[in-house]
């Protein structure tokens, strides 16, 4: 290991000249239109959204310096600028620290987000550009993301001599990015336009016959896309993009990613470029994917693979280096920087130095040129059963709705519906697991599942009610105190929330008690978005903790909340006649039960995210453990007395 860093540092010292900035980088924003396109609906040329807004960041190679160099959060700001200009049905104002104080919460740091507004950048705002042509880099920015994301990286590029493009990841009006095709293709007309402005407006003095591409995240599929629209492009360099896919965690994304598939926007094949594709380590710790769509084994040209193993998919963007989140993002990112340059300078400076520098970074223990092989993990998915049945109360034989039922410990299950039915699909691999069962009320039952009959009959399962006492609480005379306890958020801009198909899903967060008893009066919440097109119906949870690994309901009678299709805003729950008295820390969840009918395939519900409080927890199925979901806390709360 340490001979394999001696030798990348002695590259770097010989090699040096290769990542010296030789100019300063300049900064400036353009507000454009593309009056080919209409981007709001139903209005006219009047209207300041009739066309396509296209706002372009630019860096580039300057000789001056006249000005103070950005601070990150001057570049940081242009994205609410741009939130409020373009999504007039909105209100996002105020919200640049909010989304800073999301980041740094999301990347685990226990800092105010301020102190990632304040980080110094080395760009420069409106100074002159040099005379000489140089080459034009189109960055493709991540999903609904901006070129802050990556402005280190772009920023080096420009002090190097390249002019870089900044094209925002903006979908149709009202401008939200999606997995939607029609809206991938935004970006890359706005890349295309930008290209088009550019030759007829020489403000840069762009060398056009050398165009290079940068695809973050979602921007890398969108650069394919490109591309395939534009083969003047001479490389492309992907961070961590889905231009490579991998199937099977939403089914959504997939069908979504698939139809762009389909629709041959990409086609790997007709491609003769230069292509860099660095690939983050971490994307399939925790999951299975069923097949996958490889661009990098697709494409037959110029290409290069590199794997950071220890890194996650935001260690492709800046942010965690500039804040110093941990010695891997610093390293991590220091490589994306000095790799990325190597690969342009070799096809647009005529150096020979990438392919040494890239030599020395394989060799490190933390890297691998092996592209991911998932033909082991596929394999597991190829055989499955269908579990179907009913559930009845044992002592009557009445359907029990909104039962739990599914494989224990794993995100395999479901609820039944108002008639007691179910159905889900079951590998063949969990054979050997357990089925759990449980209803507040009624006494839990498991039932092994290599003991259930391979046939087509469904299962019956007959639950026993459960008798539980009521601990006498005494009540004293003295005035009870008021109190709100967990988090009040309601935030419209920074949320989460459960998609389409996710009934059995359940999210919430930890309370703590301090008194002991503690009398609960109500539950709250706030829904800033509600796209779904059914009522739906929700069911409260209270948990403790029974032992390391698993929470006990505590409540002995279901607490449904009813949402109508796109509700939203302040919902208070009376929770006075279920009489729950607490004495411990609690987890309290939102639980989704039943849609009336089908919602349609990418509506969604979502509730408002906090800051400074415990994460959200969240469980995929019935039966699943609890995981922490997010660094921040959703927008629950209850109402007590003690």
């Amino acid at each position: 290991m340490f001979k394999n860093q001696l030798i990348l540092l002695i590259f770097l010292l010989l090699f040096n000249s290769s990542f010296t900035q030789t100019y300063y980088a300049g900064f400036k924003t353009l507000k454009l239109k593309d009056s080919t396109r209409i981007y709001k609906p139903h209005t006219t040329p009047n209207d300041g959204l009739y066309y396509r807004p296209v706002d372009l960041d630019i860096w580039y190679p300057s000789n001056e310096t006249k000005h103070k160099p950005l601070l990150f959060g001057d570049i940081f700001k242009l994205f609410e600028e741009r939130a409020i200009n373009y999504q007039d049905n909105e209100d996002f104002s105020g919200i640049t620290n909010e989304l800073a104080q999301f980041y740094v919460a999301e990347l685990g740091m226990g800092i105010n987000g301020e102190r990632l507004l304040d980080v110094k950048t080395s760009s420069y705002p409106d100074v002159c550009p040099i005379s000489e042509k140089r080459p034009i880099i189109l960055y493709m920015a991540g999903f609904n993301g901006m070129g802050f994301e990556n402005f280190k990286l772009l920023e080096t590029l420009a002090q190097n001599g390249y002019v870089i493009v900044s094209i925002w990841s903006v979908g149709r009006y009202p401008g939200n990015m999606t997995n939607k095709k029609e809206d991938l293709m935004e970006q890359v007309y706005d890349a295309e336009f930008a290209i088009q402005y550019f030759k007829k407006n020489n403000l840069f003095h762009i060398d056009f016959s050398n165009i290079g591409v940068i695809g973050y995240s979602w921007g890398g599929m969108g650069t394919a896309a490109f591309i395939k629209r534009n083969p003047i492009v001479k490389a492309f360099l992907s961070l961590d993009g889905t231009e490579t896919h991998y199937f099977g965690e939403s089914e959504e994304d997939d069908r979504l990613i698939q139809e762009i598939h389909h629709s041959n926007l990409l086609e790997p094949l007709s491609q003769k470029i230069n292509y860099l594709y660095l690939e983050s380590g971490n994307k399939l710790n925790e999951f299975e994917p069923t097949h996958e769509y490889n661009y990098y084994n697709r494409i037959d040209t110029n290409k290069f693979y590199l794997r950071f193993k220890n890194s996650s998919h935001i260690d492709f963007t800046c942010i965690p280096s500039i804040l110093k989140t941990s010695e891997a993002s610093v390293n991590t990112y220091r490589e994306i920087e000095n790799i990325t340059l190597s690969f342009f300078n070799k096809l647009f400076a005529k150096e020979n130095k990438f392919s040494v520098y890239l030599k020395s970074l394989k060799a490190l223990k933390y890297t691998t040129d092996i592209p991911y092989d998932i033909s082991s993990k596929t394999e597991l998915g190829l055989s499955k059963r269908k579990i179907a049945g009913f559930v009845v109360n044992k002592s009557n034989n009445k359907p029990l709705p909104y039962v739990n039922i599914g494989i224990l410990n794993q995100e395999i299950g479901t609820v039944t519906n108002s008639e007691g039915k179910f159905t889900f699909d079951l590998k063949k691999e969990f054979m050997n697991d357990t089925i759990k069962i449980s209803s507040i009320g009624y006494k839990t039952q498991k039932i092994t599942l290599k003991d259930i009959k391979e046939k087509n009959e469904a299962l019956l399962i007959a639950l026993e009610e459960e008798i539980n006492e009521l601990h006498e609480v005494i009540i004293e005379t003295k005035a009870l105190k008021k109190k709100t306890l967990g988090n009040k958020s309601e935030s419209k801009f920074v949320s989460t929330g459960f998609s389409y198909d996710q009934l059995g899903a359940e999210m919430g967060i930890k309370i703590n008690i301090r008194k002991n008893p503690t009398f609960v009066d109500a539950f709250n919440f706030n829904i800033p978005y509600n796209r779904l097109s059914r009522k739906s119906t929700f069911r409260v949870n209270f948990y403790k903790r029974s032992d390391k690994y698993s929470f006990e309901n505590i409540l002995n009678k279901n607490i449904f909340i009813s949402i109508e299709p796109k509700q939203v805003g302040k919902i208070k729950v009376n929770l006075k006649p279920y009489n729950i008295v607490l004495r411990d820390d609690v987890i309290v969840t939102l639980e989704w039960v039943e849609t009336e009918g089908e919602n349609n395939k990418g509506e969604a519900i979502f509730f408002s995210l906090g800051l400074l409080n415990s994460g959200t927890l969240y469980k995929k199925t019935s039966q699943s453990k609890f995981k922490k979901h997010s660094s921040l806390g959703v927008g629950f709360n209850i109402d007590v007395r003690y």
